[in-house]
């Protein structure tokens, strides 16, 4: 039975086709080509949304499923510029009263869509440089100035992210030497019977203080309790609603998680409770859009992911207005400093990253007046 989530996908399609293909001035069985290939970036989707249990469209051979992945981005890329094409047509035949040159312009959307597509997937399954930051704690102690914090978030292990992207990662994060990784959500799409694997070299995390983390809403979509068991087994602590209080000498430091608003049970004030009094708290919450209502708590660092970074232009922007205005990097809320990370890579529905590169975090603490 078609899934009523497919008919944005499926009229992006069709728009594709009709915008970009029809008006090329090739022979027909080019075109009826070029529209199946379209057609395809929707393939994966309806695999995903229509195939009967049991069939994990995540388990599709990667070469195959990168693919088809970029064939989706290519179709939104293309999309977004055929409106930019479409609104010059409508201008030349309305407002100018003069021929359009819908040929050429279809044929150069084409292939700035194409190239983008190429480069775009490039950025976005590459795996990601170490992006650092310091940031200044109001009330660190003195022993913990200079911590180093590691943040891997939206890992997202499926069909493209496998075994090898997770070993690079962590390969990368372990030569920071830090003191500190924190993972806040969305490590896996997928079961743990077809992912473990890939997931099993997150075991060789090596900080100080250990690797403790928090689900993110992908984490839900599976087998929670299941993941929940294999990453714990992995030596990552989830945080649900709690805190744990590091220390060194008579420096004390608090970090929070709360589990990602999708299990219905996210509860900034309950993973505060009891904490120590005069203790800087840093924040994991995989989505950002709770940055307001955290911040009236003495928060002084949230770290997010989740938006992905917007990934790419226009369609950043409606990550932003669905999550608060929040979308990559910095932001004061009222005091509280916030993070948000672009992510460590991306669902491989759409692994494509323009302008919106992907990193692994490292802060660097320090002591602030």
């Amino acid at each position: 039975m078609f899934n009523p989530f497919m008919l944005v996908p499926c009229l992006i399609c069709l728009y594709d086709v009709l915008s970009m293909i029809i008006p090329l001035r090739i022979p027909a069985w080019a075109k009826l080509l070029l529209s199946l290939l379209i057609v395809s970036g929707i393939a994966k989707m309806l695999l995903l949304r229509m195939t009967p249990a049991g069939f994990d469209v995540y388990e599709l051979p990667r070469n195959l499923a990168l693919i088809l992945s970029a064939m989706f981005s290519f179709m939104i890329a293309a999309a977004i510029m055929l409106i930019v094409k479409d609104i010059l047509f409508i201008v030349c035949k309305i407002f100018m009263r003069s021929n359009f040159p819908a040929h050429y312009a279809s044929l150069t959307v084409l292939i700035i869509a194409a190239l983008t597509t190429v480069y775009g997937v490039y950025q976005g399954t590459k795996v990601p440089d170490v992006v650092t930051h310091e940031v200044k704690i109001k009330g660190l102690g003195k022993n913990f100035d200079g911590l180093k914090i590691a943040m891997l978030v939206d890992i997202h292990v499926g069909s493209v992210n496998r075994r090898d992207f997770v070993q690079e990662v962590v390969k990368k994060t372990n030569a920071l030497n830090p003191d500190l990784i924190l993972i806040p959500g969305d490590f896996v799409d997928g079961q743990v019977i077809s992912k473990r694997n890939d997931l099993e070299p997150l075991t060789q995390l090596r900080s100080k203080f250990g690797v403790l983390a928090v689900t993110g809403n992908h984490e839900y979509y599976y087998d929670l309790n299941g993941w929940l068991k294999t990453l714990s087994g992995f030596g990552i602590r989830f945080l649900e609603n709690e805190h744990v209080t590091i220390s060194s000498g008579d420096s004390q430091l608090v970090i929070a998680g709360v589990p990602d608003p999708t299990g219905g049970n996210h509860n900034t004030p309950k993973a505060l409770e009891n904490s120590p009094v005069n203790v800087p708290v840093i924040l994991m919450d995989h989505q950002p859009r709770f940055a307001s209502e955290n911040s009236k708590l003495g928060i002084a660092l949230q770290i997010s992911g989740h938006t992905h970074g917007g990934q790419f232009p226009v369609i950043s922007q409606l990550v932003q207005r669905f999550n608060r205005g929040f979308v990559r990097g910095w932001y004061d809320v009222d005091g509280m400093k916030l993070y948000v990370s672009p992510g460590t890579s991306q669902w491989d529905g759409f692994p494509m990253r323009v302008a919106d590169p992907s990193e692994i975090t490292l802060f660097v603490l320090r002591s602030a007046k």
